[in-house]
């Protein structure tokens, strides 16, 4: 058997955004709308934003392909950064807390295949 997993990786990511209660369900809140930035620059809430997107990227490659959606909407507000955002963003660990011990195991006794689909959205 083979078992995929980043638990390791995402716990050291939830202690440094300081993740420990209020799991949820939803990757993220319920209505959420991703709207321009048009307030002052703030450098230091870019940078945090950037280092939560990122963490997030990585969690992606390999395991947690349920949350490319809500990444792709995270990343394209890069550059434009709001502490609202920010909130999604950890709303999104949240959900991630939930599922933090899920793993994807390849059993070769199992008559089960790999498939995978992909839509360009």
């Amino acid at each position: 058997m083979i078992f995929v997993d980043q638990s390791e990786y995402l716990n050291k990511v939830l202690a440094y955004f300081n993740i420990v209660t209020n799991l949820t369900c939803t990757l993220l809140p319920l209505g959420y709308v991703f709207k321009p930035n048009n307030k002052q620059y703030n450098p230091s809430l870019y940078q945090k934003y950037q280092q939560l997107v990122r963490s997030l990227i990585y969690l992606i490659i390999s395991s947690y392909l349920d949350i490319g959606f809500s990444i792709v909407k995270l990343a394209q507000q890069m550059a434009n950064s709001l502490n609202k955002y920010s909130q999604a963003g950890l709303h999104l660990y949240k959900y991630l807390l939930n599922t933090c011990k899920y793993q994807i195991v390849y059993d070769r006794l199992s008559n089960e295949s790999v498939m995978a689909c992909s839509d360009s959205d």
